[in-house]
């Protein structure tokens, strides 16, 4: 049975649902089809074939959302999801993350926890950087681009690629601090039970300090990249 559209939910993020569901059911790895469909049973008036809503999905409707490649709140550039391979994606850490926490903001009347396991898995490579690391010991590393495109993850040059791994880092940050406020806590580690090792809230400022350097320090050139797309 469908479940009821959510109107406060934006096209990306009830796709990201779509993903979120397949991932929960033990997809970790789904196709461009398997999306739509679970997207459409999801919510099939907004994404149903005109006039036949409740009977068929509208494949197109599900995948311009995906491939619009200058909407911003596209699930491919806000790092939810990831092309795997032609037609094929995951669920990224950062996508279960945020599922996760728009869940909790849909249900707020019920009791629930978020799972640190996503959050954690996105800020975990931000912390065991080499360059942040560098960074803790002598400030004034990294003094080359390459360090910094390395911190964020850059695997290519182009404009959109640079604005999509500057938003992704700024919210997997952000998205560990919000986790620590909400349970009054000043670290965190991937389980409850632990597992892993834990990142404190103090290392987690530090990234968020050493993210903003680095947007100072290369400002000419992340400007120089992304300026295309101004």
């Amino acid at each position: 049975m469908p479940r009821s559209p959510a109107s406060t939910l934006t096209a990306a993020q009830e796709i990201l649902f779509g993903a979120h569901d397949l991932s929960q059911s033990g997809r970790s790895e789904f196709s461009e089809w398997d999306l739509t469909v679970s997207t459409w049973k999801r919510n099939p008036n907004r994404f149903g074939c005109r006039g036949y809503e409740t009977q068929y999905p509208d494949h197109k409707r599900v995948m311009m959302e995906i491939m619009g490649t200058t909407k911003k709140d596209n699930p491919l550039r806000r790092g939810w999801f990831e092309k795997v391979r032609p037609n094929t994606y995951r669920l990224t850490e950062l996508g279960l993350s945020e599922a996760e926490r728009l869940s909790q903001i849909r249900n707020a009347d019920v009791q629930s926890t978020r799972s640190p396991q996503a959050i954690y898995d996105a800020v975990a490579p931000l912390y065991r950087s080499s360059v942040f690391r560098k960074h803790s010991r002598d400030p004034e590393e990294p003094r080359m681009w390459l360090g910094a495109a390395s911190f964020l993850q850059l695997t290519k040059s182009d404009p959109q690629h640079v604005e999509d791994r500057l938003r992704a880092t700024e919210a997997a940050i952000e998205n560990a601090i919000d986790w620590m406020d909400e349970h009054g806590t000043d670290h965190i580690q991937r389980g409850v039970s632990g597992g892993s090792e834990a990142i404190s809230r103090n290392s987690v400022q530090q990234l968020k300090d050493f993210y903003e350097t680095i947007l100072d320090r290369f400002s000419g050139q992340i400007d120089a990249l992304t300026k295309s797309r101004r």
